[in-house]
């Protein structure tokens, strides 16, 4: 793994670690690779075999979003034969001068996790609440 692509998160007491790649999401229970859909493949495939089922089942499909919601630019990753409504979301931005991911979930784009550059940085910033995201603490 390349160590300037890492980036790790402190939840439920536990860092964890991601890594994007050039064509690739690594976290530490899965492998995903990431493609872009071809529209008319899905408007003509609305049915798909257990073969081909099988065979993608590691794949998910991005989209770029046009709006940055607070500021952060998010890439949509949704599983490849999966409907649009289950979604993850990874934004970019900085945080307290330093560079972060955040994973968000559906389509309000609801902060489930910060991911900092380095295991001191998360832990560092464990329990700060950031004012421009929108978490879920605050849609209880």
């Amino acid at each position: 793994m390349d160590k300037k692509r890492r980036t790790h998160s402190k939840d439920d007491n536990q860092l964890r670690e991601i890594e994007f790649g050039p064509h690739a999401l690594t976290t530490e229970d899965h492998q995903y690779e990431i493609h872009i859909p071809d529209k008319e493949y899905f408007e003509k495939h609305q049915q798909f075999s257990n073969d081909y089922l099988n065979d993608t089942h590691t794949w998910v499909k991005v989209f770029n979003n046009t709006e940055a919601p607070k500021g952060v630019n998010y890439i949509t990753l949704i599983g490849w034969t999966a409907k649009d409504k289950h979604q993850t979301s990874y934004g970019y931005t900085i945080l307290d001068g330093h560079p972060v991911v955040i994973l968000a979930s559906g389509q309000g784009k609801i902060t489930d996790q910060v991911y900092w550059k380095t295991p001191d940085q998360a832990k560092k910033h464990k329990d700060q609440n950031f004012d421009k995201l929108i978490t879920k603490a605050e849609n209880n």
